[in-house]
């Protein structure tokens, strides 16, 4: 599970005290991190409020990334933090070319790429045709060849383009029932049949007040 999460969203910043590494995993889907820190157990330290849409937006402003950002279109941001432990700093081996680069004998599992889904991928929910998943590659990883092979060692064959694997309409069911069910909060990303079941479930993962 925290292997899935560290493909995805995860990270183990570099220490300067050289103390074991500290897992980071931050998100604004307080619903999953509630239960991923259950699942972590002992080694988590608990979900904390890292930073406020309030706080995101002014930050935003004030960087010039995006000028009129405003907090109402915005969630309140989340982490987990494990607490020390070798095997943390044993992930930092990840980052020897100065930036988070999957090891080559990476093996994707249904868990492992169920995190990944759940923290990088999306539902390609359109207005007209079938819904398709697929996975941003966050970490500007160029080797598409490898990416995709370690699905094809699966029995799955998605495409690759613009930094993102992509599933067809076939390929994204077997692909969705070779993960298993979702976790808390990430519902929806497995709804292929309603559009309106789609936008509900979203709506509560983050929170927001939508009348269905």
């Amino acid at each position: 599970m925290l292997i899935g999460c560290f493909v995805g969203d995860g990270s183990v910043p570099k220490t300067n005290d050289g103390s074991h590494g500290l897992f980071r995993l931050p998100m604004v889907n307080k619903q999953f991190l509630e239960w991923f820190d259950h699942e972590m157990g002992i080694l988590s330290t608990g979900v904390v409020l890292k930073k406020t849409a309030a706080e995101l937006a002014r930050n935003n402003r004030e960087s010039g990334f995006s000028p009129n950002a405003k907090a109402e279109n915005y969630h309140d941001m989340y982490t987990v933090i494990s607490r020390s432990h070798p095997f943390m700093r044993s992930l930092r081996r990840w980052y020897r070319s100065g930036e988070k680069r999957f090891p080559e004998n990476l093996s994707l599992t249904p868990r492992i790429a169920k995190m990944w889904y759940v923290c990088d991928g999306y539902l390609d929910v359109q207005k007209y045709g079938e819904p398709r998943s697929a996975i941003r590659i966050r970490h500007r990883d160029d080797r598409q060849d490898f990416l995709l092979n370690l699905f094809e060692e699966v029995g799955l064959s998605p495409t690759y383009s613009r930094e993102t694997i992509r599933f067809g309409v076939e390929e994204t069911r077997s692909f969705l029932n070779w993960i298993g069910n979702p976790p808390p909060g990430f519902e929806y990303k497995w709804v292929l049949d309603s559009r309106e079941r789609y936008d509900r479930l979203k709506a509560q993962a983050y929170g927001e007040a939508r009348a269905f």
